[in-house]
């Protein structure tokens, strides 16, 4: 069963200094960059992988650069 978040905790929980819906395009295109560069560091800090989708094969990334298909 999925779990559904509520927008508005999505939105008011985190680190967020500006609500998205007020940014300006430039200000979300980066917002975005950062996240994923942002998720990338905090699993690799835990010694977790990331994982992720790729022509729809998932795969698994390592801090050390091993890619792993699952």
């Amino acid at each position: 069963m999925k779990k559904i978040i509520p927008e508005e905790e999505l939105i008011t929980i985190g680190r967020m200094q500006k609500d998205p819906f007020i940014m300006a395009i430039e200000e979300k295109i980066a917002w975005k960059k950062d996240l994923g560069q942002n998720i990338r560091h905090h699993l690799f800090s835990q010694q977790l992988p990331l994982i992720y989708h790729k022509n729809g094969q998932m795969i698994a990334e390592y801090l050390d650069g091993t890619i792993q298909f699952i």
